[in-house]
């Protein structure tokens, strides 16, 4: 996410354009938040009371899930060390600090090799720290860098419930329980998309999460040596949960965009003030269009919104710059590309050199694919990230590095319908892209990526395994200036 304490670039305009102006609020915009009660400790949101909601189209039902059925949850390991680190992840949801005292199984269990005298090669990256299993389910997660360190939050499910877990992994590599949260009601599919996600050491944690009826809470937390949580806050319904919620730290708070299921889809904004009120609700969606699969730009500020109108053909990447004070400016077309998958994916990272957006598409013989393209400070023409050589969902994710970027993409070890995969991180400096950093999965299937870059420089990567969530670390070359010298 991005922020202004981060040192970001301004975001790069076109000569030809003028920076839009914000735009006034919907006449139709809420007043105000709904607070949920919920014990401090542990906020459980619940739809089995009527909250009203606060966002527009509260009758709008969530669009179907996928019909792939939640995985069951599963018992301790046989294997005894294994068994222990389940049994230390398995803390109380109502006190989830309880298994502090259990964290040197956390350490010895859940620390990867450390990798020392490690030079990144030109243009590229290295890892530092091979992968680490950091939760013992099967989870889909989100990350962001805090200070020199990262926060992680995901969906799993155990014994019969789903939750929302965070977890801080501060630059001492120890692994620390935030908070975890029974969702009610649950999704009945595998999820595909994680949970919202942003940090700042000034701020504190922004996270942003919807149960299974398509209804989307947030919530403010403070981890480390000022542990707390905010109660859960009603943002809107009828939310489609195929697409995870945008967060991005602006000066007076955080600012939370999704997707409403919608014909055609379209994408809201909430402003959040940083006492955890709602200042309002705004429809960002381009005259004439859709909009779902919300990012804000990596590295950019002021804050820049990139949504996606996923066609059978062309389909436009639209994007929305706002002001200091967190006000959407007019949304604009940014890049048309080639057909999208369903659903659609997007990430975006900026650098001094310009802003690129990566999207999850179709390649030959309608195979799964990653595109890149640039989209500031001109437009350019797509090219392949990962090319098309198998089939299955695939993701993507970015994050800013001065004068580079970053983009991890899940990665097809063969052809075929079912493939395993690793994950491929690259970097993209005033050289082009460089050579790609393989990084497999201890359990042989790496999918669902997600990155981040704490401001010591260290790259997290983030994914999910056959047997829980996975974290690597790495380290990138230095930036090249803008004549690549």
């Amino acid at each position: 996410c991005s922020g202004p304490s981060r040192g970001a670039a301004e975001s790069p305009v076109r000569k030809d354009q003028t920076a839009p102006q914000p735009r006034a609020a919907s006449a139709a915009a809420p007043a105000g938040p709904v607070v949920l009660p919920a014990p401090a400790a542990a906020p459980q949101p619940s739809a089995a009371s009527p909250h009203p909601s606060a966002a527009e189209h509260q009758d709008v039902p969530s669009r179907p899930r996928t019909a792939e059925p939640a995985p069951t949850a599963t018992a301790l390991p046989s294997d005894p060390e294994k068994a222990r680190i389940a049994k230390a992840l398995r803390y109380d949801e109502q006190d989830p600090l309880a298994n502090l005292e259990a964290a040197d199984e956390l350490d010895r269990g859940a620390r990867g090799v450390q990798l020392k005298n490690i030079t990144p090669p030109a243009h590229g990256c290295a890892l530092t720290e091979t992968p680490r299993r950091i939760w013992t389910e099967r989870a889909v997660a989100s990350i962001t860098a805090f200070g020199s360190g990262f926060v992680v939050a995901g969906y799993a499910q155990r014994e019969g419930q789903e939750r929302v877990f965070v977890l801080h992994l501060p630059s001492s590599g120890s692994l620390a329980p935030v908070t975890t949260l029974i969702i009610t009601p649950p999704h009945t599919a595998m999820r595909v998309a994680p949970p919202g996600l942003c940090g700042d050491p000034e701020q504190g944690v922004a996270l942003a999460f919807t149960d299974g009826a398509g209804v989307l809470f947030t919530q403010r937390l403070q981890v480390g040596s000022k542990h707390g949580g905010s109660a859960t806050v009603e943002l809107g319904r009828g939310v489609d949960t195929r697409f995870a919620p945008a967060l991005a730290m602006g000066k007076r708070g955080p600012l939370i965009a999704y997707t409403l299921g919608t014909t055609p889809m379209r994408t809201m904004l909430a402003r959040i003030a940083a006492g955890g009120a709602v200042l309002d609700t705004r429809d960002v969606t381009p005259p004439a269009m859709g909009a779902s699969a919300p990012a804000f730009v990596s590295g950019a500020w002021p804050p820049v919104l990139i949504t996606a109108d996923a066609r059978n053909g062309m389909s436009p990447i639209a994007r929305t710059v706002f002001s200091a004070d967190g006000n959407p400016g007019a949304p604009t077309v940014a890049a048309p590309v080639g057909m999208m998958s369903q659903p659609p994916q997007l990430t975006a990272a900026q650098s001094e050199l310009g802003a690129w957006v990566a999207y999850t598409g179709l390649g030959s013989a309608s195979t799964s694919a990653v595109g890149l393209v640039q989209i500031a400070p001109r437009s350019g023409s797509p090219e392949a990230l990962i090319k098309g050589t198998a089939y299955g969902p695939l993701h993507v994710a970015a994050a800013s590095a001065g004068k580079s970027v970053l983009f991890a993409s899940d990665a097809p070890t063969g052809p075929g319908k079912s493939p395993a995969h690793e994950i491929e991180l690259v970097l993209l400096d005033a050289a082009g892209k460089g050579p790609a950093l393989r990084i497999a999965d201890p359990s042989g299937d790496a999918t669902r990526v997600g990155l981040a870059r704490s401001e010591d420089g260290t790259v997290a990567v983030l994914f999910t395994g056959k047997d829980g969530l996975y974290l690597a670390k790495a380290r990138c070359a230095q930036e090249l200036s803008k004549n690549g010298s």
